[in-house]
């Protein structure tokens, strides 16, 4: 955006009574730069980008015109026809590799802006918005696909028609910009991981980025500016295989004007390589109205000499006009797209190398950089800036931690050997060198640690907390110094130990390395990994140890807890429920569960007791039930009171009356005497034998015994009575009187 140069000249005294008002709608800084990405990388970054708005749909605009000399049109290389039906403007890219000659190349990370400005529709401008799509959105179409996909804006960075911060009621600014960012890196990385590595490579098309046509006259003034707009992708790729460099890029958006300007930007987060090595930089920008033909406008510098100096591309980029409507890489114009305008109508991208002899921009050790946004007629707006920055500094990394089972599961109590390898691939020395891991707590250490040079490296074990650290001795680090191996001996813990406390039996073992350089002390960290792919880069995953699943079995035998106890014999009931069943290892305590007594059928004295025991151990597993049976019997015989008699002269019902005695078991309950059985021997009414009357007392064990009452019938002398003859006697033996003896 700009005022053109005869405007000023028509209208100085307009300019004047604006000044004021221009002081205050045109505040520079809209959004902090923050930065996006800030890391170390073994690459770069590299871009891709193209305008949406020119002086033709489809045509490439190659002219010297600025952008407010015509009523630009949207972009369409589309045609609202096939693939692009429904989009309103539409251009591609191509994404090459950007170090063909380099294998392992990846793509690190992957964003996407797009900007424009979004004048609002009102009766004074002939306004062509798609009010149906909403300017956050975005349609992108990826190397080898054939259609759009949607996407929506990670951050809005900035948005002219909400601002409120320049006091403007109706919350409007200037011509209105907006620029969003959108995070597409795993969006590109699944094309590689879909396909081969080469997916990520190709046409990258754009459209739907909404945004002000025609021309139209900025907030505050009545000045014509034109309109602008276009989309930027920024691409971080990696190689083990290139040198180390670190890549920021920082976003935001600062708005320059011909009032309002010598804005400063601080990129820092790096550290430059020392003395006397070349600084190495390459710049980042991405901005939003650069005129081709209205100078002025200066992007900065701050050199060694605390004095802020222009940058240029020569010949793309002139000093006085950095931005001038150009898409650059390095010193040539972007022309691997379509269209392929050389003039893009106000949107300018570029990456280029910083030129800077003998470090006079940017010196050895230097961990910032200020640039500076300056106009003296024109007015633009910066949203990205970036430095790819050569690094010095030491690299321990991959660290690879392997085991001699490798992913073989083991028993517990087997001892396996641990392995990793200590070798500086960075340019700067390494010292304050410690390899440290908290060993999980299945894992304990073998001491001593044999085999290890104490001029090389030494360790101390906490075998409490588990944590293990190497010390490297400073001096066996250094950049270029050979490597060498550190073993240790590691022991799995006991079964007891996962059958009782813990029963992960998968594991990871992973060592933090933490390091600092001589030329650059910044603290670095590298994880340790468990495999390193083709290229040698490593996981940064755990070194998985898995171990064999113990079991655990009764060692008491089954049936051995079973037991007989007489109903009567408390004290044997008592020692049969104490007894308890052990396992076959460990200290696990069986749980048991107490049957109730189960009486037998028709036998309330005996039956049994059924019991069991089981646990389930730390891996969940319940072992079977142990069983015991407790059977309670009663085989003692029934004691009887000595068998009752009587003798009696004659049998009689009088005479046959006796008690019976009462009659208990051993279990304690009272038997009832069956039917009396009735003997007589010989016949009574002889006057001489027996009778006994027998009574069987029977348990409901079976249990059974008799008890009998005898009458002995006695048979007394004769008497005579009378003088006649007769006699009385007490029974007749002879009905015939034969055997009486006178």
């Amino acid at each position: 955006m700009k005022t053109s140069t005869k405007y000023i000249i028509n209208h100085q005294i307009i300019l004047g009574l604006l000044f004021l008002i221009s002081a205050v709608t045109h505040a520079q800084l809209k959004n902090n730069f923050e930065p996006r990405f800030n890391e170390a990388v073994n690459g770069d970054f590299t871009m891709i980008a193209n305008n949406m708005v020119s002086t033709t749909a489809t045509g490439d605009y190659n002219g010297g015109d600025n952008n407010q000399d015509f009523n630009l049109v949207y972009v369409d290389i589309d045609g609202n026809t096939g693939i692009g039906l429904n989009t309103f403007n539409s251009s591609r890219a191509e994404f090459k590799n950007p170090s063909p000659g380099t294998s392992c190349l990846t793509i690190k990370k992957v964003f996407l802006y797009w900007a424009a400005s979004d004048f609002e529709p009102d009766a004074n401008q002939n306004s062509e918005n798609q009010p149906a799509w909403d300017f956050d959105d975005i349609k992108l179409m990826l190397p080898g696909e054939t259609d759009y996909t949607d996407y929506t804006a990670d951050e809005v960075l900035y948005r002219g028609r909400d601002d409120n911060g320049d006091g403007n009621p109706n919350d409007h600014f200037s011509n209105d910009p907006y620029i969003c960012v959108k995070d597409i890196t795993t969006i590109v990385t699944d094309l590689v991981a879909n396909g081969n590595e080469d997916s990520a490579y190709g046409q990258y098309q754009v459209a739907n980025v909404e945004g002000k046509i025609g021309n139209l006259t900025e907030h505050a003034s009545v000045f014509p500016t034109g309109v602008s707009g276009g989309w930027q992708i920024v691409f971080v790729y990696d190689s083990p295989l290139l040198p180390l460099k670190n890549v920021s890029i920082y976003d935001g958006y600062a708005h320059v004007t011909d009032i309002d300007n010598n804005y400063n930007i601080l990129v820092d987060g790096f550290q430059t390589v020392p003395a006397p090595q070349d600084v190495n930089i390459r710049v980042l920008m991405g901005a939003l109205e650069g005129d081709r033909n209205l100078s002025g406008d200066q992007l900065q510098i701050e050199n060694v000499s605390n004095t802020f100096v222009p940058l240029s591309i020569a010949p793309l980029r002139d000093a006085n006009n950095f931005f001038n409507s150009r898409i650059t890489i390095d010193n040539n114009n972007f022309l691997d797209r379509t269209p392929q305008s050389q003039n893009t109508s106000g949107f300018d991208a570029a990456i280029f190398q910083l030129d800077n002899p003998s470090n006079s921009i940017i010196g050895n050790d230097q961990t910032s950089a200020t640039f500076r946004l300056t106009a003296n007629q024109e007015t633009y707006g910066v949203f990205l800036l970036g430095l790819s920055v050569d690094v010095f500094e030491p690299n321990l990394g991959p660290i690879e931690v392997l085991t001699n089972i490798a992913n073989t599961p083991v028993a517990p109590s087997t001892t396996i050997t641990g392995n990793f390898t200590v070798e500086n691939k960075g340019n700067d020395d390494a010292v304050n060198v410690t390899i440290s891991s908290t060993l999980p707590p299945q894992l304990t250490l073998v001491e001593p640690i044999v085999g290890l040079d104490p001029t090389q490296i030494t360790y101390t074990y906490n075998s409490g907390t588990g944590e293990l650290v190497f010390t490297v001795i400073d001096g066996n680090a250094d950049a270029g110094d050979p490597a060498f191996d550190v073993d240790f001996d590691l022991q799995i813990r006991d079964e007891c130990y996962f059958l009782e406390q813990n029963c992960n039996l998968s594991f990871g073992l992973q060592f933090v390395a933490a390091y600092q350089g001589v030329q650059n002390p910044t603290m670095q960290t590298t994880d340790s990994s468990s495999a390193l792919d083709v290229c040698g880069v490593g996981n940064n995953q755990e070194t998985i140890i898995n171990v064999i699943q113990p079991s655990i079995s009764w060692q008491t035998a089954v049936g051995s807890l079973d037991a007989n106890v007489e109903c009567n014999d408390s004290s044997a009931l008592t020692a049969a429920q104490n007894l308890t069943p052990v396992a076959n290892k460990c200290a696990l305590v069986p749980v048991k569960t107490s049957g109730a007594f189960v009486p037998d059928a028709g036998c309330s004295s005996t039956g049994t007791y059924t019991n069991t025991w089981n646990f389930t151990d730390a891996c969940g597993v319940t072992i079977s039930d142990f069983v015991q049976t407790i059977t309670v019997i009663n085989t003692t015989p029934i004691v009887l009171p000595p068998n009752g008699s009587n003798t009696v002269d004659c049998i009689s019902d009088a005479s046959e009356t006796f008690t019976l005695p009462t009659v208990t078991d051993a279990c304690g309950n009272t038997l009832t005497p069956s039917t009396a059985v009735i003997t007589d021997s010989p016949d009574p009414l002889t006057c001489e034998g027996t009778r006994t009357y027998t009574y069987t007392y029977t348990d409901c064990a079976g249990n059974s015994a008799d008890w009998a009452f005898v009458y002995t019938i006695d048979t007394p002398a004769f008497t005579i009575a009378d003088a006649d003859g007769a006699i009385t006697v007490d029974c007749i033996a002879d009905a015939d009187g034969s055997g009486i003896t006178l």
